[in-house]
């Protein structure tokens, strides 16, 4: 693991680039350039895509930021104002939650924050929201990809205690190691941690996986679209197909989350369900915030999907050309 891939002195202070903000970077930097190409070939003027581009990705990090200060308030108000040996100044722990590039973004969070820009942007230029959502899907799936990789890295978003071969441990410096730690799971003179569920790489597969099929969906969509010389069938069928995707990948992967970030709405256990999964016989299975979002996703999806088969002729505004 490499939480700091490299570090830059420059006078009395040293300077890192971590790994987890550089791989965001990177995926914000893949899913502009996938979001414009594709955007110009189905005639959206590409400057105006970019300009949504930057709104939704500020509005997606801070949305996701705040969900994720949100979600542990207690922790942040503790660091800026209970003194900390970690802490080298009473301001540095005041602005722990503006450090983002360190780790702590909720994507549900990002999503909500980046939908309403896409819903507003598209009013304004009188674009179909619903052909926004089919194009931005993918571009969201590859990005959140590689921005998992970046947790990986970073250890953020760590899973429990593994029991089968392909757990991994996580060196000093990273947000495993220090979070657990933080509350007493490891000894004085621990290297590593245990071995740990990848969450960060299940998630960021599954990511890659969900991407491949709505690049497939999309290409039929485009080649169906130009052979009839229209925009064929209603818009909007890729969203809901990512939204679905999606919220069952990140229902599965929280059952394997071990890190404190998470609240529990209901704490269910089955010790001989958790065993067979590798898991701490009372690790809880059920129910997560973010497991509890992901069953509001899946129920919204089936709602849309139900509402659409009983109005077949109802056809959203066409999105703007030029």
């Amino acid at each position: 693991m490499r939480p700091t891939l490299v570090s830059i002195p420059i006078g009395d202070h040293e300077f890192g680039l971590h790994t987890y903000g550089l791989l965001v970077a990177v995926g914000f930097a893949i899913g502009i350039l996938r979001f414009w190409r594709a955007g110009r070939r189905m005639g959206f003027d590409g400057g105006r895509l970019l300009d949504l581009a930057f709104w939704s990705i500020v509005a997606g990090v801070l949305g996701s930021r705040l969900l994720f200060v949100a979600l542990n308030a207690r922790a942040f108000l503790d660091a800026c104002f209970v003194p900390s040996a970690a802490a080298t100044t009473r301001f540095s722990g005041c602005t722990a939650a503006l450090r983002f590039w360190e780790g702590g973004l909720i994507f549900y969070g990002g999503v909500l924050a980046s939908g309403g820009v896409l819903l507003w942007f598209g009013r304004r230029e009188r674009w179909s929201f619903w052909t926004l959502g089919d194009l931005a899907a993918p571009t969201l799936a590859i990005g959140h990809a590689i921005g998992r990789f970046g947790c990986f890295f970073a250890g953020c978003c760590f899973g429990a205690p593994c029991h089968a071969p392909w757990g991994v441990s996580f060196p000093p410096g990273s947000v495993a190691f220090d979070e657990l730690q933080a509350e007493g799971a490891l000894g004085a003179g621990a290297t590593h941690t245990p071995a740990l569920h990848p969450t960060q790489l299940y998630e960021a597969f599954g990511e890659l996986a969900i991407f491949a099929l709505l690049l497939i969906l999309q290409t039929r969509a485009l080649r169906r679209d130009s052979r009839a010389g229209s925009t064929g069938k209603r818009p909007g069928l890729i969203l809901l197909v990512y939204a679905a995707a999606y919220a069952g990948l990140r229902f599965v992967v929280e059952v394997f989350r071990g890190d404190a970030a998470r609240r529990y709405i209901v704490e269910w256990t089955a010790p001989a369900v958790a065993a067979r999964l590798g898991l701490p016989a009372q690790q809880p299975l059920l129910l997560s915030f973010s497991q509890l979002v992901s069953l509001c996703v899946l129920a919204t999806v089936a709602a849309a999907l139900v509402w659409r088969r009983r109005h077949p002729d109802y056809a959203p505004r066409r999105a703007g050309r030029g």
